[in-house]
């Protein structure tokens, strides 16, 4: 592939609005928003291949609601075997007075649980091959616990924003 192309590399972004409200100490309402952008040389969309979500919510682990989660599976096409993952910026969730800690975003691939993280580019190594391309589904997890509490309530609407990066990797000419 050449340099020209390279210069292509991709770029999907989508935005991670993740919301926990709590009117009183008995409600609770939670909402995630992500949106995405695609390229002829990778595509990512939910495992169906034609969609991108909507609206997620993250949901806590246990009654103690001190971790939220979620699972979303995500299905990468791409010309070439690699790609690199990384956040565009850091993830963070805030109420405006209070952020969630500990964030984490970890893609499960079979080569094992790559973190996505700022800054970093991580290399994935699709496994699948088809006629045209490359073509896998992977587990998007993403994690957070909730922020320490003092003798202020911590209740209240947490969100943010989640922006991936995914950018193709040329593949090398033969004979290199």
């Amino acid at each position: 592939m050449k340099i020209k192309n390279i210069a292509l590399a991709m770029a999907i972004a989508f935005s991670f609005a993740g919301s926990v409200h709590a009117a009183n100490d008995a409600t609770v309402s939670k909402k995630i928003i992500l949106t995405a952008q695609i390229n002829d040389s990778i595509f990512v969309s939910k495992p169906d291949g034609s969609s991108w979500y909507e609206t997620e919510e993250l949901k806590a682990t246990d009654y103690k609601q001190a971790h939220f989660s979620k699972v979303l599976p995500i299905r990468v096409w791409s010309k070439n075997a690699d790609f690199n993952i990384s956040l565009a910026q850091q993830l963070k969730m805030s109420n405006g007075n209070y952020e969630m800690i500990n964030p984490a975003v970890t893609l499960v691939t079979p080569q094992g649980n790559k973190q996505v993280t700022f800054g970093t580019s991580t290399k994935v190594t699709q496994v699948v091959a088809g006629t045209d391309g490359f073509d896998s589904v992977y587990d998007l997890k993403i994690d957070v616990d909730a922020p320490v509490k003092t003798t202020a309530s911590t209740n209240g609407s947490y969100s943010g924003e989640l922006v991936m990066l995914f950018e193709a990797v040329a593949s090398a000419p033969n004979g290199s």
